[in-house]
């Protein structure tokens, strides 16, 4: 049982305790509150105190134990002052000891708005302050308002805003507590059996009861490495150390989690004192008791990447970039240079740093390169005094780096903070990065005993600048050390130990340097070996994975019990999907961007935004929001004659909507009155869900797996829109729209797509990539996808200086990035108790199995993989080929090509949302439009759409205007160059009939000299990944060759962006021939795509 659930069930103990049979009843707040304080009761004396007063601290409540009082300040609401002293009662009950004042409880327990950053809610802090005060912030609210009795006044009818005023509570705190009630699984945890003395192991207590003052433990898979660290702690303080002088840290908020849980089961006095943690969060409240000498404010944002990007992009220009142009949309480019600045601060490079480690690579660094890196300088420099500006803010890599800095230089100013720490413990020491190898080796120099355990072979952090070398160099950080060796596997039948010891030797690129000792299977053998399933076709993956998930339960093994191991979140997706369609339960969320759920919300709030009102596609079909399809087509029209503001259509309908359509305006006025687009998207989300809608309400029935799944997504979105987003206090509906498609752009989106811990306890299979497996077990395991291409070695980024890279050589960093590729299978393999299944997919295109399960045939159970699961019918959209013009326009057919369902929205419903949509692709449309008129149109003066566009973007835009006027001039510069002229006339279309379908095609010109035709083509930018316009360019041109072979046809490509041509001939693709056939037959169904969804304008509504 977690802390957390602890702290719900004491309150309901409470509220038990003095309301008996009312416990389940709608009690008032200030009726709980004033029972529970009685003098017959709890006897306490509640004393509203002025927050000016000394006795608050500056603190919004203050548990005065001895003398039985809470102070809660008097400037604020009864309903607030109900939630302070329900919160110092959950110290009173939770906390022994604890008399300290409470700090901004109200903020970041009742206002969204002053919540914690994006990047400060990614920092789980476990120290003893933070976590009290979650505890007691759970505690109050439950105690106020129990979640099974906020579900039932929902279902019974009742909504948020009736709930607050009839039990006069916050809004906020009951608007939480529905979303938990409703959204969160509501399982009966396992029954917790008495944590039973740990039982060691000679080299564990060995290890444990080290008196070097550095020891280093060296830990495999399944050898005890948690229970070592336990039996340390406890070792420490039978020898006489104080809770309070113990540092534990962590690599993951989850491992930080289980040991602060184990810690308390095992029943040691005082073990909240201990600091567990993240070396971030152990950072982050560094920087806040020592926030004055950092010069920040003492609460302070910390940035995760879209905000450091936020906080640069603006500033890009007019820093003389040699490489990267700042016109545009430059969010890739600023993605790869963001993730350069982190990495060099995981080497404890600032930005004179890093310019220094540039020039001296240079001599050995290709002249490109190096123009990169002198950019990248530059941006860091400018990124560097932009947050020193900001004064309110820092990065993910200021949490480790400036406290590492700090203590290295200049311990003995920071002794308040951190001297209390005599026994410094470190978890997964192999995946720290050099700033916290730094950091530990400060907190170590002063300490009694520093004591860390890890395994190299289980570094599989690279791509976070994570390095081995900490462990394998460990001699050279920390010459007198001790090392101890635990080769005693207490997870793993014999069978998997002698498999993952197979592939941590052999061609392991460790085995040299760092041989692998045998490791004792303590277990035994089972007799079973490993499988090693071989498919034809992914389909035998899918259907082989289901019957081996269902023959494992009809075994015994629970499906909580079993876990589905890729490489990829796609592979991933597709495996939970399989499982669950054969009635399999599988818990996989994904990415809940793509969930029909998510987007009917994201269709709602683009309403408030969005002047084309083209996601009326979706929330016309809503619970509420119900209207005839020909009056959503009739608002859509009137939306795109005129794109007046956002909603306008809702003020001013038109004329010719039906009754029933005119009704359903009426309820859209009702539903939407008093929400605007400059709202916060949480407050704009909870009005809609929880007090005027039944869109929520619809999800709530259903106990399968995917019902189950469909309300964690909604939580962890939901709860998404409540955080600021690290660069202001306040975020709009807008902001966060924009926002929203960039983070999932550059890939910002990995904390939303692992389930909050109350879904541990449902019994369905796991499935998770390898690095999201690590420090777990599984009775069983399944890997499903063993092909070399996932376990092949990741080069360091172009922009991160080889010379920065102090940790490594270069020699050494091409070994150390084979051997993390060999770790990711070692660590997938060695998750596995009972069984272990690997599933190749043999008839992939290229595909080779990994060399280290291929060398091993005596320890595998090799299959031949037969049971496919059956194809999945796609939904086609009804009777839609109809509407297609008689010919597909080019353009469409390349849409067509990426997204069918794009296609329908481009070229069938004629869609034009501008909402989400960067500036610079407005600004790219409207250059078009000024330098080229149709064919038959005289081109005569510009139209002006440049500064139209430049006029409705200044609102929103306006320190970026001139920047975006610079972009649009060098466009339209580029152009009339390309031109000759000011404004230009398209060439004449024609049409080409491509395997049955008629393509019209218009080029931006045709040069012809006798029987040799130029197609001319204009674009802003320069072709993406893959060439696809060359592709179908090449695809028509052949079929254009086959009806006039007389002539030499080929096309030309002409980039506004770089001034560059590119090419394309005449070749067959069958492929496109096929995506013509699906057109044809009006096969629209939409294709997500990690790539191009988020890219895509009608993103936020498709598909509808």
């Amino acid at each position: 049982m977690t802390p957390f659930r602890r702290a719900r069930e004491a309150a309901i103990a409470l509220r038990r305790r003095y309301f008996g049979d009312l416990t389940d009843s709608a009690l008032a707040s200030d009726h709980i509150i004033t029972t529970i304080a009685a003098e017959d009761a709890e006897d306490f004396e509640i004393t509203p105190t002025d927050p000016a007063d000394q006795a608050l601290g500056k603190a919004d409540a203050h548990l005065v134990r001895t003398m039985r009082q809470i102070l809660v300040r008097n400037d604020v609401s009864p309903a607030e002052q109900a939630f302070l002293a329900a919160h110092e009662f959950g110290h009173w009950k939770l906390h022994a000891d604890d008399d300290g004042n409470c700090g901004q409880v109200i903020d970041t327990g009742l206002k969204p708005a002053d919540d914690e950053t994006q990047g400060a809610q990614k920092v789980e802090a476990y120290g003893v302050r933070e976590r009290t005060e979650l505890q007691a912030n759970l505690f109050g609210r439950e105690l106020l308002l129990p979640r099974a009795l906020a579900r039932g006044l929902f279902l019974a009818g009742k909504n948020a805003s009736a709930i607050a005023k009839e039990l006069d509570l916050p809004l906020e705190l009951v608007r939480q507590q529905l979303l938990d009630a409703l959204l969160l699984p509501e399982v009966e945890a396992p029954a917790e059996e008495p944590q039973q003395p740990i039982e060691p192991t000679p080299l564990q207590l060995a290890a444990a009861r080290s008196t070097a003052p550095v020891s280093l433990v060296v830990a495999g898979p399944g050898t005890g490495k948690t229970t070592t660290l336990l039996l340390r702690v406890q070792h420490l303080l039978a020898s006489g150390a104080k809770p309070g002088e113990i540092l534990i840290l962590t690599f993951g908020n989850r491992a930080a989690r289980e040991l602060a849980d184990r810690l308390q089961l095992l029943g040691i006095e005082n073990a909240h004192e201990a600091w567990i943690g993240t070396f971030h969060a152990f950072g982050l409240e560094f920087l806040r008791k020592n926030h004055e000498v950092f010069k920040l404010p003492p609460r302070f944002g910390v940035a995760d990447k879209m905000a450091q990007i936020a906080v640069l992009e603006p500033h890009i220009y007019g820093l003389g970039l040699e490489v990267f142009n700042p016109l545009g949309d430059p969010l890739d480019w600023l993605n790869e240079v963001v993730m350069a600045i982190q990495r060099a601060k995981d080497e404890l490079a600032d930005a004179v740093a890093y310019a220094d480690a540039a020039a001296k690579s240079a001599a050995k660094t290709p002249e490109d390169v190096q123009a990169l890196q002198r950019d990248v300088a530059r941006l860091y420099a400018c990124y560097q005094a932009q947050i020193q500006a900001r004064g309110n803010l820092v990065d993910m890599g200021d949490l480790v780096m400036l406290p590492a800095l700090a203590l290295r230089d200049d311990y003995k100013s920071y002794t308040a903070s951190v001297g209390r720490f005599k026994h410094v413990l470190v978890d997964e020491y192999q995946d720290v990065n050099r700033a916290s190898a730094v950091l530990v080796k400060a907190l170590a120099k002063p300490a009694d005993s520093l004591w860390v355990v890890g395994d190299a072979r289980q570094a599989i952090y690279r791509f976070r600048g994570a390095s081995m070398r900490n462990i394998l160099e460990f001699g050279a950080d920390f010459p007198k050390h001790k090392t101890f060796t635990l080769n005693e596997n207490r997870r793993s039948h014999t069978e998997i130990v002698r498999v993952f010891e197979h592939t941590g030797r052999g061609d392991h690129p460790l085995q040299l340097k760092l041989p692998l000792e045998d490791v004792q299977a303590v277990r035994g053998a089972s007799g079973i070996k490993p499988l090693h399933v071989q498919c034809a076709t992914e389909a035998i993956v899918l259907g082989e994975l289901v019957a081996h998930a269902e023959r494992l339960h009809e075994d015994g093994v629970g499906y909580r019990h079993q876990v589905v191991l890729a490489s990829t979140h796609d592979t991933c997706g597709a495996a939970a999907q399989a499982l669950n369609a054969a009635g399999v339960p599988a818990l996989h969320l994904g990415d809940i961007f793509q969930r029909p759920e998510i987007r009917d919300v994201l269709a709602l709030l683009q309403l408030f935004v969005d002047r084309s009102a083209s996601s009326l596609v979706r929330v016309a079909q809503l619970p509420g929001f119900s209207l005839p399809a020909a009056d959503v087509d009739r608002l859509l029209a009137a939306a795109k004659e005129d794109r007046p503001a956002a909603l306008s259509w809702l003020r001013a309908p038109p004329e010719d909507l039906s009754a029933e359509g005119a009704q359903g305006l009426a309820r859209y006025g009702t539903l939407l009155h008093g929400l605007k687009a400059t709202d916060s998207p949480w407050e704009v989300a909870c009005t809609l869900l929880l007090d005027r809608t039944d869109v929520l309400r619809a999800h709530l029935p259903g106990d399968t797996m995917p019902d189950i799944t469909r309300r964690l997504a909604l939580w962890q979105f939901i709860y998404h829109l409540r955080v600021p987003d690290g660069t202001s206090k306040f975020q709009t509906v807008g902001g966060f729209l924009t926002a929203l498609r960039r983070r999932l752009r550059i890939g910002d989106d990995r904390e939303l797509r692992i389930p909050p811990p109350e879904a541990d306890a449902l019994d369905a299979v796991a499935v998770m990539t390898i690095h999201g497996s690590k420090g777990l077990e599984f009775e069983a395991v399944h890997l499903v996808d063993i092909d070399a291409w996932h376990f092949r070695a990741g080069p360091e980024s172009a922009l991160v200086p080889a010379t920065l890279l102090e940790s490594v050589t270069q020699q050494d960093e091409v070994k150390e990035a084979h051997a993390e590729a060999s770790n990711k299978l070692y660590v997938a393999l060695s998750r596995a108790k009972n069984d272990l299944i690997l599933y190749e997919n043999t008839g992939r295109y290229n595909a080779t199995c990994v060399d280290a399960v291929s060398q091993m045939p005596d320890l595998l159970k090799r299959v031949e993989g037969t049971i496919s699961l059956p194809a999945q019918q796609i939904a086609v959209a009804p009777a839609l080929a109809t509407d297609q013009p008689q010919a597909v326009p080019l353009n469409g057919f390349l849409a067509y090509r990426i997204c069918p369902r794009r296609y329908y929205y481009d070229v069938v419903k004629a869609l034009t949302p501008a909402s989400g949509m960067h500036p610079a692709a407005l600004v790219e449309n409207a250059v078009f439009r000024d330098l080229f008129a149709e064919h038959g149109e005289e081109p005569g003066t510009p139209p002006g759409e440049v500064a139209r566009i430049l006029r409705q973007l200044g609102t929103d835009y306006r320190d970026s205007l001139p920047h975006l006027q610079a972009y649009a001039d060098q466009l339209l510069a580029a152009g009339r160059e390309w031109l000759g002229a000011e404004r230009g006339e398209m060439a004449k279309p024609f049409h080409v009939t491509c395997a049955g379908l008629p393509v019209r095609v218009t080029p931006h010109r045709i040069d012809k000299a006798g029987q040799v035709v130029t197609l001319n083509f204009v674009r802003a930018r320069p072709s993406s990944g893959g060439q696809r316009q060359q592709k179908v360019l090449r695809w028509l041109m052949k079929h254009l060759a086959d009806v006039r072979p007389e002539l030499s046809v080929s096309a030309r490509i002409h980039v506004l962006h770089t001034g560059q041509n590119e090419s394309a001939w005449p070749g067959w693709n069958s492929f496109l021939d096929g995506v013509a056939a699906n057109l044809q037959a009006g096969d629209f169904a939409a294709r997500p795509s990690a790539r191009d969804c988020h890219r895509c304008r009608h993103f936020l509504y498709c598909p509808a």
